[in-house]
């Protein structure tokens, strides 16, 4: 399996997709689809601001505790390494929401933010039974959120809606295929991060 174009194709998938940077590509694309007009220097800071707190930091926390020996890797395979991280990640997605209640972002950026630390809880709270996967939380949260601004805003255009599936069908299938989840795993990630975003942005 290994270097096979199969194998690449998943990887590749799989870091394209990495659900660490989806918040800010939401970001981005909720400041995009809402009627009012942003400058560029609030949409850099806002998206600074959401890149810091649900990617970077946890990313350089994870990366310290592999180094410590607390977890045994940065891709948490397995079920236990993901307890410490994900309650990190927890705390720093409600910290960036504070951050961007206190500067007066848009709500549908804040809830989305609300979102990832609700996913994390529920995520760490199935633990013990199955590691639910957060690529495909990610992503399916972010089709969750195109479709709630689409019906709230008229923003985007259907065929784009389709183009997300599609990949959410294809990271599934790369999670699959690299053995990093089995298919309920997948479809709970799934379930969870389309669900918990799309009610959130759709109050």
């Amino acid at each position: 399996m290994k270097y096979s174009p199969k194998y690449i194709l998943a990887q590749i998938l799989s870091y394209g997709l990495h659900p660490g940077t989806l918040p800010t590509v939401g970001t981005l694309y909720i400041v995009y689809a809402l009627p009012q007009v942003f400058s560029l220097e609030s949409i850099a800071r806002m998206m600074s601001i959401v890149l810091v707190g649900t990617y970077v930091i946890p990313i350089v926390i994870i990366y310290l505790m592999t180094l410590l020996g607390v977890i045994e890797s940065v891709h948490l395979i397995n079920k236990k390494d993901r307890i410490y991280p994900y309650t990190i990640t927890t705390m720093s997605a409600l910290l960036t929401s504070r951050v961007l209640t206190s500067m007066g972002a848009p709500v549908e950026i804040i809830y989305c933010s609300l979102g990832c630390a609700f996913i994390l809880v529920v995520s760490a709270v199935l633990i013990p039974f199955f590691k639910s996967s957060a690529h495909l939380a990610g992503i399916t949260g972010f089709a969750g959120l195109y479709l709630s601004m689409h019906e709230k805003y008229g923003a985007g255009e259907f065929k784009n809606m389709l183009i997300i599936i599609l990949l959410c069908v294809a990271l599934g299938w790369a999670r699959i295929y690299l053995k990093r989840h089995t298919l309920r795993e997948a479809l709970t990630g799934s379930l969870l991060g389309f669900g918990s975003i799309y009610i959130l942005i759709s109050k």
